[in-house]
């Protein structure tokens, strides 16, 4: 090779051909995952089916309580955050089976940039969690339950449909950790804690009401109803519920692209 074949080779690719690749490394991870049914199924029904149970059927008369029809709107938002911490959490189950089978060595030594594995990871979680995010708002209109405006209808899905990010941070980080088989387990033992002990859906006792801070759950429901101006259930600053996601995103995410970088 010549020196200027050499010189050449080395130059940096054009910005449009970088950004070319990452959508196309994008497109082809949500594409695959819609197209698998046994993931992306339960992360569209399964929200949209407990608040339609829990949220409208079980709670039909809560309205009527000393919370107000205001009530509504708190489970409301909070099977919201479900709808979008699910596909981001189970995105480590993805990665661990790529993983496992050494694909993502081999993506290692394609012409591919070295961060478009995990925006594509990202960017997938983020589209099935806004279809499902979609659907529970949906239901909720269709439900007539809501008291929210359509403005903060839509404040309330941007801020929730942003923040699977923080989310698909933990389930990178899980999934760079566990094997294929075992990162559904540890999938579980995360979420479904953050879920339910972060008071989004049952009154907790007065012994758990401080340990909601700690899941970052309980902040993405803060962070949406506070900049929604849902001002009866908000019980911490928007701005510091928005520094801890953001901290949880870092501090996973960094820890996650570290690993993967070593392991692979």
């Amino acid at each position: 090779m010549s020196g200027a074949t050499l010189a050449a080779a080395r130059e940096p690719l054009p910005l449009a051909r970088v950004l070319r690749a990452y959508l196309q490394e994008a497109r082809f991870e949500v594409l695959a995952a819609l197209r698998t049914t046994g993931l992306a199924l339960p992360f569209l029904a399964i929200p949209v089916a407990i608040y339609l149970l829990f949220g409208v059927v079980i709670s039909g008369s809560a309205g009527g309580g000393e919370l107000g029809p205001g009530i509504h709107d708190y489970l409301f938002v909070g099977f919201a955050v479900l709808a979008v911490a699910m596909p981001g959490v189970f995105t480590g189950v993805t990665v661990a089976t790529e993983r496992e089978g050494n694909l993502l060595k081999l993506k290692r030594a394609l012409p591919l940039p070295p961060g478009a594995t995990i925006v594509a990871k990202v960017a997938m979680a983020m589209v099935v969690a806004g279809i499902a995010l979609t659907l529970v708002v949906i239901a909720a209109l269709l439900a007539a339950r809501v008291t929210l405006s359509p403005g903060q209808l839509l404040i309330v899905w941007a801020v929730l449909f942003a923040g699977t990010i923080p989310f698909s941070a933990i389930g990178l980080l899980l999934g760079t950790f566990g094997s294929a088989s075992a990162a559904p387990a540890w999938g579980n033992l995360v979420f479904l804690p953050m879920m339910w002990l972060s008071g989004l859906f049952i009154p907790l006792p007065d012994s758990l009401k401080p340990w909601v801070i700690v899941w970052p759950t309980f902040h993405l429901d803060q962070l949406a109803l506070g900049l929604a101006g849902v001002r009866q259930f908000t019980y911490i600053p928007p701005e510091l519920a928005a520094a801890v996601l953001t901290g949880v995103t870092v501090l996973c995410g960094g820890l996650a692209i570290r690993r993967l970088a070593r392991r692979g």
